[in-house]
Parts: structure tokens; sequence; C-alpha cells
């Protein structure tokens, strides 16, 4: 249930940014740039995860580092096999909050709001309505919208 209130609120961000943007008279082909471009960063940050995941092992079955090549045993939940930042990179371009912050700062610095920043809105409004969010470290396909791996279990 809480999952479809989310995607209607995307739904509902991704018509006011569109709105807010026709309203106010902006050029559409920068918002249209900023509409493809985190599209283009989180699916250029997917791939490279996913050619990691590839030459790794899927399964986490690389040796562990700094064991001089040694397995991990069986038992043993594996080290994520993509790194921190990269999550972070594409949350940044897919979260709400530094579209909003640039957005804040134009309008405290110079009187008025960068509008193709609207169409980064836009873009982030419509992939919460089709169900893509943020992803959720260390799982490549899952998001706060929808978990599509198993979690790993904990060390203890």
């Amino acid at each position: 249930m809480a999952r479809w209130w989310l995607r209607l609120e995307g739904l509902l961000l991704a018509v006011a940014a569109v709105a807010a943007h026709a309203a106010a008279g902006g050029r559409w082909a920068a918002f249209g740039v900023f509409f493809v471009l985190p599209g283009v960063i989180g699916a250029a940050l997917f791939r490279w995860a996913a050619r990691r995941l590839e030459r790794d092992g899927v399964h986490g079955s690389a040796p562990a580092p700094g064991t001089g090549g040694r397995r991990r045993p069986a038992g043993e939940a594996p080290e994520p096999l993509v790194p921190r930042r990269w999550f972070v990179l594409y949350n940044a371009a897919h979260s709400t909050v530094l579209p909003l912050l640039l957005g804040l700062g134009g309008w405290w610095l110079a009187g008025r709001v960068y509008l193709p920043l609207l169409g980064w809105l836009a873009y982030i409004g419509l992939s919460r309505a089709l169900g893509r969010g943020l992803r959720l470290y260390p799982y490549l396909r899952s998001t706060h919208l929808q978990l599509d791996e198993a979690p790993l279990r904990p060390r203890w």
C-alpha cells in the first residue's frame, strides 16, 4: 500500500514540475536536457556496476580483498561487489534534494530559480511513478520502492 502512495507522489511531482515550467515560460530544450541527464548518469553507473559484477563474480565468489587470493568460506557473507560511492552518485542524481538545493541557492543568490531544474524534478517524479527509486546499498537492483534481491545475512 505504501508503494502506491509513493508512486502517486512521484507522478504528482512530475506533473507539477512540467506545469510550473510551462507556466513560467521556460525553454523546453534546456528542460529536456535536464530531464534526460539523470537517466544517462544512472544508466552509465548501472552499466559500470554490472560490468564489475560480471568481472568479480555475481555471487561474491571472487577472492576477498587482502587475503592473497584465498576464496571466502562457504558460510561467510560476501563483501559488496559494488562500492558505496556508486550508490551515493546514483542516489544524488535521483534524489529531489540536489535540484531543490540548487534551485533555492539560485533564488537566494540571484533572486530567481534556474527553470531547467524543473526538468530534473520531472524526471525524478516520473521514475518514482514508474517504480524506480533510490538504490539500497549493497543491492544493485533493489530500490526504496521495491526489494528485488534477498538481503545479505549479517555477519555475527
